[in-house]
Formats: structure tokens, C-alpha cells, sequence
């Protein structure tokens, strides 16, 4: 992740958001700013439905969440804070979800939700990555966020809950 503040004309755009990630444990959370041009993009031009955003949107959450350990920005939605029991809990619960999503997209799919999602490449940017066309970038999104949406939908209720873990 990179410390780097988006300009006031990308701000406008829409596609950046802010995210608290906790990168020692030791060291309080440092905010960070995300963007997907290529997921906005793609949903500007009709390749992509909101159902494709929301999915991506979850996951990139879900993987800030457990997996970078970035604050979760559903808790303390009541108006307190969340105390570290129930963070932990859901982290635990972000990781369990990616975990799924990651054996059912394969690591090429979490590579690319990765791409577009964290790193905020652009379909070109991917396609250069990948010596590739960016038809076929744009392509292999659109069907790794159509699997997405599926994978999210059957993911059973248990993966939805946080985990509990008393004994008893």
C-alpha cells in the first residue's frame, strides 16, 4: 500500500474511498486511500452491473478487513467504539470469507480482484502487467466478478456470522 494522497480532480471521481490499516501491531491504524478506476469504468460503460461493484466492493472490504488487518468500517457503527474482542472476531470472519472466495476464484482471480481492487490498476495498467490486450483484461474481469457474484450468493450463512469461539 502507498502512502500517497489522490488529487482533488480524482477525489471528484468517485472511485477512491479510505480504508485504516493497522500495519504493526504496535502502531495505531494509518489511513490509506483505495481506488478501482477499472471497476468504476467498466460499470460507467455498462460492461459490469451493481451487483459486479457491490461483490468487488465486499471483497476488497473483507480483504482490507482480515487479511491487511485494516479497521472494519462496520464497527462501532452504533456510535461506540468497537472493542477488540469483537474486532478480532470480525477480521476472523473477513479471512474465512476470503479463504472461500479465494478456492473458488482460484489465485489467478484473487490476483486480479487484487489488482483492480487494492493496487488500483486500470484495465490498461493490468493488461501491461500481464503483456496482454486490454479487451482481454477487461473480459477476464467481467467473468471473474460474474463468478464472484455467484460465490457470494451460495456462500453459506455460517460465513456470514462472526465466529464464536467459547468453549461450551
Amino acid at each position: 500500500m502507498h502512502d500517497i494522497k489522490p488529487t482533488p480532480e480524482r477525489l471528484q471521481k468517485g472511485d477512491v474511498t479510505q480504508v485504516y490499516v493497522q500495519e504493526h501491531e504496535s502502531l495505531p491504524p494509518v489511513k490509506r486511500y483505495r481506488s478501482s478506476g477499472a471497476l468504476y469504468a467498466l460499470r460507467r460503460a455498462g460492461t459490469i452491473t451493481d451487483a459486479h461493484v457491490a461483490a468487488a466492493e465486499l471483497w476488497a472490504r473483507d480483504y482490507e478487513t482480515g487479511v491487511l488487518g485494516a479497521r472494519d468500517p462496520e464497527a462501532g457503527k452504533s456510535g461506540g467504539k468497537a472493542d477488540p474482542h469483537t474486532i478480532m472476531l470480525a477480521r476472523a470472519a473477513a479471512v474465512r470469507r476470503c479463504e472461500y472466495v479465494r478456492k473458488a476464484l482460484g489465485t489467478v482471480g484473487e490476483t486480479l480482484l487484487h489488482r483492480m481492487m487494492l493496487d488500483g490498476m486500470s484495465v490498461q495498467a493490468i493488461a501491461e502487467a500481464g503483456s496482454t490486450h486490454k479487451l482481454r483484461v477487461s473480459g477476464a474481469i467481467e467473468l471473474v466478478l460474474e463468478q464472484l457474484v455467484e460465490v457470494l450468493d451460495r456462500m453459506p450463512g455460517v460465513f456470514w456470522e462472526k465466529p464464536s469461539y467459547s468453549k461450551g
